[in-house]
């Protein structure tokens, strides 16, 4: 072979080299953006999940205050009749939009000796658009007659 006859065969290799690289390039970064994606999503439901633990932690602290030795049993009422209220709790701490607790009481127990189950059900949402996450959690407690 001579040498006239090898001309730009060097460029079409670089070509195809420039090419495969940049393919692989691509592969890479949707990789990455899809990591941090994950990771996003994972922040955000691990801020969810701790703010409503916190809010039934709250609502708890409502209805067995320190020094007491019974329950409040008004704090899971809006009164009258009403065996059910909802605490609206700040999130901010936790960066997050909003913290939502119902608490219900369930009376149990003779007339004589009756006693109350609580229920409390806490909701939290964290991030924004795509990456917004909800959680909830579900504490029960109850008075010992």
């Amino acid at each position: 072979m001579s040498y006239s006859k090898q001309r730009g065969s060097a460029l079409i290799v670089s070509v195809f080299i420039i090419t495969v690289m940049a393919g692989f390039a691509a592969a890479m970064i949707r990789i990455d953006w899809s990591g941090q994606e994950m990771t996003s999503r994972e922040v955000f439901a691990t801020r969810a999940w701790f703010a409503a633990h916190s809010g039934n932690e709250y609502v708890l602290s409502k209805l067995f205050p320190l020094g007491q030795k019974a329950s409040d049993p008004d704090a899971c009422s809006q009164g009258g009749s009403s065996d059910s209220k909802t605490y609206s709790v700040d999130a901010s701490l936790f960066q997050c939009q909003k913290v939502t607790v119902v608490c219900t009481r369930f009376k149990y127990g003779s007339d004589s000796q009756s006693a109350y189950k609580y229920q409390l059900e806490s909701s939290a949402t964290c991030g924004n658009g795509k990456f917004a996450t909800t959680r909830t959690q579900e504490t029960w407690a109850k008075d010992l007659p």
